[in-house]
Parts: C-alpha cells; sequence; structure tokens
C-alpha cells in the first residue's frame, strides 16, 4: 500500500473523488483554486509553496508526516499553460500526468484529446466542475474577469476593460460545446443546461463518455513511461516541446 499526496485542481473536486475513493492506496488530496490557471506564474508559485510545505511537515492540511510520511507527490495537472514547468522536491519524488491540460484528464488519454480537437476546434469543454464555476460568458462571470483585471492593472478601468474585449473576442469564433461525461459521475441535469445553452446560442452540442484511466492509474501507483513523468527528488519538471509534453531536468 503506497501512501501519497495529491495536489489537484479543485475544476476535478468530483472526478478526483470517485477515482480516490475506491483506491487501495491512502491518498491525502488537497485542491487548489481553479482561477489560479489564469495566471500560470501564479498557481506555479502556490503549487511550489504545498511542496516547500510538505517537505518541512508544515502543510497545515496535511497528516503529520512524522510517522507516516509520503511515498510521493502527485499532481492533478497537466502543463497548464506552464504552471507545473520548474516544479520540484528535494525529498519527494513527483509524479505528473503526460497531458496539456486537464481535458485530457477528464477524457482518459492525450491521444483521444488531440483526435477529438482536430475535428472540434471552435467547442468550449465542460464538465460538472465547469458548470459549476460558471459559463464562460455569463455576465456575472465577466463582471468578475473585470474586476480581476482592474486589480491586475492597479485601478486603470480602461486597461481593465480592452482586456475583458480581448478576451470575449476569442469566444466570438466558437460554434460548440462538448460535454465530458464519466459513467460513474452521472449529472443528467448539466448536460441539459449545457444542451439547452447550445441551442439558444446556435450552438453544436456533443457529448463526450471520458474516461478515468489517467486519474484512476495516477492514485492507484500505475506510472508507465508513456502516461506519467515521475521526477527524482531534486529534479525538476521540464517542458519537452515534443509528443512527451513534459521531461525531468535539472535544478
Amino acid at each position: 500500500m503506497g501512501r501519497y499526496k495529491l495536489l489537484g485542481c479543485k475544476i476535478m473536486e468530483r472526478e478526483i473523488a470517485s477515482v480516490v475513493y475506491s483506491c487501495k492506496n491512502v491518498i491525502d488530496v488537497t485542491l487548489i483554486r481553479q482561477k489560479l490557471h489564469d495566471r500560470p506564474d501564479n498557481l506555479r508559485k502556490v503549487l511550489q509553496n504545498e511542496i516547500d510545505q510538505l517537505e518541512s511537515n508544515e502543510h497545515k492540511y496535511s497528516n503529520d508526516t512524522k510517522e507516516n510520511d509520503f511515498d510521493a507527490i502527485l499532481l492533478g495537472y497537466g502543463l497548464c499553460s506552464n504552471a507545473v514547468i520548474g516544479l520540484h522536491s528535494r525529498k519527494y519524488p513527483i509524479v505528473v500526468p503526460r497531458a496539456h491540460d486537464c481535458i485530457t484528464l477528464f477524457m482518459g488519454s492525450k491521444e483521444e484529446y488531440a483526435n477529438y480537437y482536430e475535428t472540434h476546434k471552435g467547442f468550449f469543454y465542460y464538465t460538472p466542475g465547469f458548470v459549476e464555476i460558471g459559463y464562460p460568458d455569463d455576465d456575472a462571470v465577466w463582471e468578475r474577469r473585470y474586476q480581476t483585471y482592474l486589480s491586475r492593472y492597479k485601478g486603470s478601468e480602461k486597461k481593465a476593460r480592452r482586456a475583458v474585449e480581448i478576451e470575449k473576442s476569442f469566444i466570438i469564433s466558437y460554434q460548440g460545446f462538448s460535454y465530458i461525461k464519466w459513467d460513474t459521475i452521472p449529472f443528467s441535469e448539466y448536460e441539459e443546461k449545457i444542451k439547452q445553452r447550445a441551442n439558444e446560442k446556435g450552438w453544436k452540442y456533443e457529448e463526450i463518455i471520458g474516461k478515468n484511466t489517467i486519474l484512476k492509474r495516477l492514485v492507484d501507483g500505475e506510472w508507465t513511461e508513456e502516461e506519467f513523468l515521475v521526477v527524482p527528488p531534486g529534479f525538476q519538471v521540464e517542458a519537452s516541446y515534443d509528443k512527451d509534453i513534459i521531461k525531468i531536468g535539472k535544478m
């Protein structure tokens, strides 16, 4: 039986809970706010701080490691706009899925995601977690984005409005919603919400049967070289800029 610390994105809260529930290993989970993805450098700092606190046994959300230490740190993240680049531990191995982003983790295969993306460019991806944090074109969401930019640009309303306008311009080119569903996490009401929203916008709607393959293998300790990068203590995560996505680098 392994003892692992999982640092995961809160957008996958239900999916992570479902695989941890049936896992034979001991999994200590901490979920990180999804909105940190908006600024990958900040997300990297938060994740590294979590790792540093685990090493010194000062992580206030984890069990005491003096008697039952962790065998490894598991990351419930993909490359995520390079947010995981540079992450390291001097004490624990770090296990990272070979994925560009969380959609691969929801679909269960980076190959399936790549194949689907090639024929479905201009689609928003939804899962229960994405439904729960709000639609990307809701007025309330745009107001939150405006307030975020307002703070980032130190009160400059002009710069904040411009940043929001640029984000909105990306959405104009979108044409459909893809809802990724796991059989183990049925939310028919969420599927209907997204389907209705697609109808209102005159967009396409598709459902994808996702798989828990990657997340399950992550917590089960089944880390094949093809699907996972295992970074030894004293090394860090680096981008590989090829099909492997990430590689081991020197600190």
